[in-house]
């Protein structure tokens, strides 16, 4: 993002911070230390799209009215809702390859397909048809 684009979201996500936390505000907050605050969230939200913080900030005042929430609250369940979202994807991209399945082929066909690269040595035969290893 543009310097300019970075200052707009972090300016939405403080909107919205600032509306969600002004409910647990106390009266003696100095202004300084509410800007702290504010310039912490942002710091630690700034990655996730406003929409989806919106929903969190709602979502934790809804399941804590009464608990004030911090960046942590919020971070875990963005982090939550995400993993729901790209479960299949995170899973496939965790999944081990399949192994190619491991056929057994005659004597015969390993000697066939010997002649065909133009390879003549029995022992090769033996060695690629797994007749070697069960002897």
């Amino acid at each position: 993002m543009q310097p300019s684009e970075i200052a707009h979201h972090r300016a939405q996500i403080l909107a919205s911070v600032e509306v969600v936390l002004h409910g647990y505000w106390q009266p003696d907050d100095a202004q300084g230390l509410r800007a702290a605050v504010l310039a912490d969230w942002c710091d630690e939200l700034e990655p996730w799209p406003v929409e989806s913080i919106r929903a969190a900030l709602r979502k934790h005042r809804k399941d804590h009215p009464n608990r004030r929430p911090n960046p942590g609250h919020i971070l875990a369940i963005l982090t939550e809702a995400w993993g729901r979202r790209n479960a299949d994807q995170v899973k496939a991209a965790l999944a081990p390859a399949p192994e190619p399945p491991k056929e057994r082929i005659s004597a015969e066909a390993a000697a066939a397909i010997m002649a065909e690269m133009g390879v003549r040595n029995p022992l090769s035969v033996k060695t690629i048809s797994g007749i070697e290893a069960a002897e």
